[in-house]
């Protein structure tokens, strides 16, 4: 909201120097409206989604797009994979399963000392 009287301005700006190219042409604009809703609409889905899952669990999954992008440039682009880019790749997954199975671990403990209370 504070960038949008700047972005309005400029469009003005662009209007009179008849550089704004939204409204010369229908596919054009159709195109622009349409990236702002592809662009959106996963960030508001990933909005709804996150206020469900625990913070923990959301930030592993945070390290799936990444992992699969690199899979894909690695398999489907033949982009090069260094020894240090394998080095690094397999320091973060295995801080992540260590993050996992302490996570996992202090569940489990805090469900059995639950369990023993309530005995």
């Amino acid at each position: 909201m504070v960038i949008s009287p700047i972005a309005l301005a400029y469009i003005g700006y662009l209007t009179f120097q008849s550089h704004l190219q939204f409204f010369d042409f229908f596919s054009t604009s159709l195109l622009l409206i349409g990236s702002g809703m592809v662009t959106a609409l996963p960030l508001l889905l990933f909005t709804k989604s996150a206020k469900k899952v625990s913070l923990s669990m959301l930030g592993i999954l945070q390290y799936i797009s990444p992992t699969l992008s690199l899979l894909a440039g690695v398999i489907l682009y033949h982009e090069s994979l260094t020894k240090a880019h394998v080095v690094a790749f397999s320091f973060i997954w295995l801080a992540l399963i260590v993050y996992t199975f302490s996570s996992i671990t202090k569940w489990g403990n805090k469900k059995h000392i639950k369990n023993k209370m309530e005995a």
